[in-house]
């Protein structure tokens, strides 16, 4: 770390220098938007020169030779050109030495958990252990309670009646950028029904949480999930949770899908796939509940732990 905060700082104080020489100032292209669009434009047609560079100095054509001594030292003064527009890309962005370290730990976690996904999910199909789909927000997750205290609202009705739409969204992206999921509460019973679960399927968590958007949102919620020890297989992104499952699996194959929201578990149950929905009366009435939800289909009222007893029964627990 002390040597990646050295290197950082030589280019930090070579970057200021060259803003120096144009008559700007670091801070001055930060905090302008055409400037600061236009200088990380010029960083990153520098930077791809110089990744190129890299290539010209390896002998890679199948077609043709540079008949030239590979000089391999070359390659690493490249890349430490690579590296310098990199930094400075880093820095006119208001970022330092922590903030990319931090992020490229989580990143990195992010990308070993993707890279193992597909290997996990073949494995999930070809078993003969039946699949438990779990949604997070509003089933594991304080949602919206959290986003709710948060934001400094007693309820989605009122934060919606009395916030514009364009308001709505700052205040979103806001919330799904500062880090707060990954401080969620865990709701009652979660942990030990995630425990409990993990015993008799594969567990699969489901999530619409939109990550390819908000890029953190992704490492938030697996640092969440190691910190609160919640027990699960593999973990699936997408903002069609329930077109998902219908897609890629048979009702035979799941044991049961668990979520909060009315909509995802008629889908699903409509498609034959055995339902438990986590009543969530943070996003909807117990008029809208017994009016939209189709009849079939089992409604945990309170604790999750419900679910153990029940799952692999027809028995109908009372709404």
């Amino acid at each position: 770390m002390d040597k990646l905060k050295e290197i950082f700082e030589i280019q930090k104080q070579f970057t200021e220098k060259f803003f120096e020489k144009q008559g700007l100032t670091v801070n001055e292209v930060l905090n302008n938007k055409e400037l600061k669009v236009k200088w990380n434009k010029e960083y990153v047609l520098a930077l791809s020169k110089e990744v190129y560079e890299v290539l010209d100095e390896i002998d890679w054509k199948m077609h043709t030779s540079k008949n030239t001594e590979d000089i391999n030292d070359n390659v690493l003064e490249e890349c430490v050109d690579v590296l310098k527009y990199l930094f400075g890309i880093v820095q006119l962005n208001g970022f330092d030495v922590n903030d990319l370290y931090e992020k490229f730990v989580d990143k990195s976690k992010v990308v070993e958990a993707k890279f193992n996904q597909e290997e996990v999910m073949a494995k999930i199909k070809a078993s003969d252990k039946k699949i438990a789909f779990i949604d997070i927000d509003g089933v594991l997750a304080d949602w919206p309670g959290g986003f709710l205290k948060w934001a400094g609202y007693d309820s989605l009705a009122q934060f919606k009646s009395q916030v514009d739409k364009k308001e709505q969204y700052r205040i979103k992206s806001e919330y799904r950028t500062c880090g707060i999921k990954g401080k969620l509460d865990v709701l009652h019973g979660a942990r030990t029904f995630m425990q409990e679960t993990c015993k008799n399927y594969n567990v699969v968590l489901l999530t619409a949480r939109p990550y390819k958007k908000y890029f953190r949102i992704y490492s938030d919620t697996l640092r969440w999930l190691k910190e609160n020890d919640i027990c699960y297989d593999a973990i699936v992104f997408d903002e069609e949770k329930e077109k998902y499952i219908i897609n890629n699996f048979e009702p035979e194959q799941v044991a049961f899908c668990l979520d909060d929201d009315i909509g995802n578990a008629n889908k699903l149950h409509d498609s034959g796939f055995k339902v438990f929905l986590k009543k969530n009366l943070g996003l909807y009435t117990h008029e809208t509940l017994n009016k939209k939800l189709n009849e079939g289909i089992q409604i945990i009222n309170g604790n999750i732990l419900e679910i153990v007893y029940n799952a692999d029964t027809n028995k109908e627990i009372t709404r």
